[in-house]
């Protein structure tokens, strides 16, 4: 092993291989979505078998969390939890997150990485300890507890303030030096300094220097050495602040009782100035602002809240999530997608850098990690991500307050929020820069983001919140063409404007050439939006078709190899039209510029792209119209409230005696109308509030499977236990209106006409009414009772 200058700033032990300028490999989206195809095939021959591996490409299924801080994280949960009744979340390929979806998708990996079971996911303790730290920020239950955590996230700030003012302080001390010592050599005899200089020197050497040692020799090994190292931050940030207000407090005292007399200039002063100088310049390479930035304590807290009891994998690596080893845990969780948004800045005004452009996807994930315009990189042979870990990554991806912040950037916002320290975004490696063992200066990256000059060409990029660009986790799903996609908007939309659903639904048709359209009876704004008159939804959830208006694609010969000229692929760019209720397309040839071709060969290879469309669209023989290109289904659920069905019996407490929340949570909106839209800026759920957004995620959850539905009833009443949903039992549901339980429902009649026994009623013959002695099913499952014993 070496130690050599790293992605980190000071350094980081690397080896000779990696030293030496090992050549590392760039990856385009199709590349990265070919391997994670392997990847989850394999993982569905373990878990589900051959046949379920066979039919990946056809029946593609992801879940996707959307952003919204605790309150999003806690619907989440409650959403899941009914799917795992029905085994759904198992069967899903991609789990893809933002921001506070996140919190939930990292207590999913964690927790089945450790545990190796789904039911261990929802088990009362586990549940408990998350409502408890529903304020994850400041926790705590007593009054005592509670002030001296908050009291301790003030100090935190003002320690992380205080240390990311070095990059200025670095800077503006090397000037000074420079100003200070040219100003003596021009006048050397007359200008006066400190007359007790030596011996004031002598108190700064003695007391001042080993404390500054001290707080700059624990930043390094906190936030430098071992950047993504949970334990010893938690366990060090206290120690670290301590130290900052002492060292402060010392240069303090030393700086005022150095004004009481002056004499002449000591010579020695030259060579102490360039001694300082030269100490503020190496200072540069330890100040990481990723190090003093709150990134850290915000790490901490989600770590503590959602990561507890996980063991070794409360700071998993996220490498780690990618193995498949002879363990069924290591692959049980489905695929993760940690979405963040690439921030990109030009305060010269360059119009290719505003609006929707001022950003891009920025991926985390086991296999890779990268963006569009950056290239993708392997996460376990790339420096920087083979060192990041699960919590970290969700850190990022949920980081919501930045000098850049995607398409809410501003040069004015950056400028003060990078001096007063409001930062939660994260520098990482550029994957476009190869090389990575080089020094890197951080009060370089302090003045970018301070100007508004962060961009792709520098060797470190900057990434935050992945709702920055996008809040539903939906798009990278729509990149590979799942079949399925669940998605969760637990995001805060008071007036159900339905924001972050037009953002997805515009990239997607400008970007990835992908239509989202709701079907007649399915527009939000018709169903899900709460009427006027009663002030609640008539639905929680609404469908759309997902169709390609255009796609791209490399031409293939007849045999299959690729079609090259000059050595580059051909590229074909298909739009696709609806004429006279007729689907046309037209396929356009895309050349490498400066590779000229004849005019026979260019028709000649118009001709192959046209049959290759046409050969796609006869495969759906089935299909008619505009349905040849449809690829998928999106279930899209909003968090809202559905009229209550009658007034229900709710005890005060459990049968174990227990204090029942449910009770607390029933008329929760009554006393809170703004739920289940309360801001985000609300971090701090006690008990019952988020007891009413855990439950109010089951309830979503249950229409979306029609729970509430006669033919479940019945199911559970035949079998006694819950039904195993497949994907295409959901598909089918979705796409053609088939009950999930419905299959169920031939055996049921066909038992029920075997057993049935007619008696009548009445005082005669003429006026009998059937009657069944089989009773009828219960209200609800047993399994289900305690999550859906009422309406929400």
């Amino acid at each position: 092993m070496y130690y050599t200058p790293g992605p980190f700033g000071f350094g980081v032990h690397t080896s000779k291989q990696n030293q030496m300028g090992t050549e590392r490999k760039l990856y385009s989206r199709e590349d990265v979505i070919a391997k994670e195809s392997e990847h989850l095939i394999e993982r569905r021959k373990r878990l589900f078998g051959e046949e379920a591996a066979k039919k990946f490409h056809e029946n593609k299924f992801g879940i996707a969390l959307s952003g919204g801080g605790i309150r999003s994280a806690t619907i989440n949960l409650g959403f899941l939890k009914t799917l795992n009744l029905f085994n759904v979340v198992r069967k899903a390929d991609y789990l893809s997150t933002v921001s506070g979806g996140g919190y939930t998708g990292s207590y999913i990996q964690a927790t089945l990485k450790s545990k190796g079971s789904y039911d261990a996911l929802f088990e009362e303790k586990r549940i408990e300890h998350l409502r408890k730290y529903g304020n994850y920020l400041t926790p705590g239950q007593k009054l005592l507890q509670k002030r001296w955590n908050g009291l301790l996230v003030v100090v935190g700030y003002l320690g992380s303030f205080l240390m990311s003012l070095l990059n200025l302080a670095i800077v503006v001390g090397m000037f000074g030096v420079i100003y200070y010592v040219l100003s003596e050599m021009l006048d050397a005899g007359g200008r006066p300094f400190l007359e007790n200089y030596a011996e004031n020197k002598k108190i700064v050497y003695q007391y001042g220097l080993p404390i500054l040692a001290g707080v700059v020799g624990l930043h390094f090994i906190v936030n430098v050495a071992w950047i993504f190292n949970l334990k010893l931050s938690k366990y060090f940030i206290k120690i670290e602040t301590a130290l900052i207000v002492l060292a402060a407090i010392c240069f303090a005292v030393i700086f005022l009782i150095s004004f009481d007399e002056i004499h002449t200039l000591n010579p020695k002063v030259y060579l102490t100035g360039l001694a300082i100088f030269v100490g503020l310049f190496l200072l540069g390479f330890i100040t990481n602002p990723n190090g003093v930035s709150f990134h850290r304590f915000y790490r901490t807290q989600l770590a503590e809240a959602f990561l507890h009891d996980t063991g070794d994998c409360e700071n998993l690596p996220l490498k780690e999530l990618s193995k498949l080893t002879d363990e069924e845990k290591d692959y049980f969780a489905p695929y993760p997608l940690i979405n963040t948004c690439l921030n990109i800045q030009s305060p010269e005004g360059d119009d290719k850098i505003k609006g929707a452009k001022a950003s891009d996807y920025f991926l985390l994930s086991p296999l890779f990690c990268g963006a569009k315009l950056t290239k993708y990189v392997e996460t376990a042979n790339f420096p920087g991500y083979q060192e990041m870990t699960l919590p970290a990554a969700t850190t990022i991806s949920a980081a919501a307050v930045n000098p850049g912040m995607g398409i809410y950037s501003s040069s004015l916002l950056s400028f003060f929020m990078t001096l007063f320290n409001a930062r939660l975004g994260f520098w990482v490696n550029n994957p476009l820069k190869k090389d990575t063992n080089y020094w890197v200066w951080w009060p370089t990256y302090f003045f970018k983001e301070l100007l508004a000059n962060i961009n792709t060409k520098l060797k470190k990029v900057n990434i935050s919140d992945g709702g920055h660009i996008e809040n539903l986790a939906v798009y990278e799903l729509l990149r590979r063409r799942c079949r399925l996609i669940i998605a969760v908007d637990a995001g805060a939309d008071p007036d159900y404007a339905f924001t972050d659903l037009e953002n997805l639904t515009v990239r997607a048709r400008n970007e990835l050439g992908v239509d989202i359209a709701f079907r007649k009876e399915h527009i939000p704004e018709q169903c899900i939006r709460p009427k006027p008159s009663s002030g609640y939804s008539d639905r929680r959830f609404s469908i759309a078709d997902l169709f390609l208006i255009w796609e791209e694609f490399e031409l293939e010969n007849e045999d299959g190899t690729k079609v090259l000229v000059g050595g580059c692929p051909v590229e074909v760019l298909v739009n696709y039209t609806m004429v006279e209720g007729e689907l046309k397309f037209k396929a356009d040839l895309k050349l490498v510029a400066g590779k000229d071709v004849t005019h026979e060969a260019f028709a000649e290879m118009e001709k192959l792209a046209a049959r290759q469309v046409q050969k796609k669209l006869d495969a759906k023989q089935q299909e008619r119209g505009r349905d040849k290109v449809k690829f998928g289904t999106l279930v899209y659920v909003k968090s809202s409230v559905t009229a209550p069905k009658g007034k229900p019996f709710i005890p005060r407490e459990t049968h174990k005696g227990e204090r029942n929340f449910q009770f607390d949570t029933y008329k929760y909106k009554i006393y809170h109308p703004s739920f289940p839209h309360e801001p985000t800026s609300d971090q701090f759920f006690d008990p019952v509030q988020w007891e009413a957004y855990y439950q109010l995620g089951q309830f979503m959850a249950a229409d979306v499977l029609d729970l509430h539905s006669r033919l479940f009833l019945e199911y559970q009443q035949a079998h006694k236990k819950n039904k195993d949903i497949s994907i295409d039992d959901l598909i089918a549901c979705f796409d053609q209106n088939v009950n999930l339980f419905a299959p169920a429902l031939a055996d049921l009649v066909a038992e029920a006409e075997a057993e049935e026994v007619i008696v009548t009623e009445g005082r005669g013959l003429e006026e009998a009414a059937p009657k069944t002695q089989k009773e009828m099913p219960p209200a609800v499952a047993d399994d289900l009772e305690l999550e859906l014993g009422y309406e929400m």
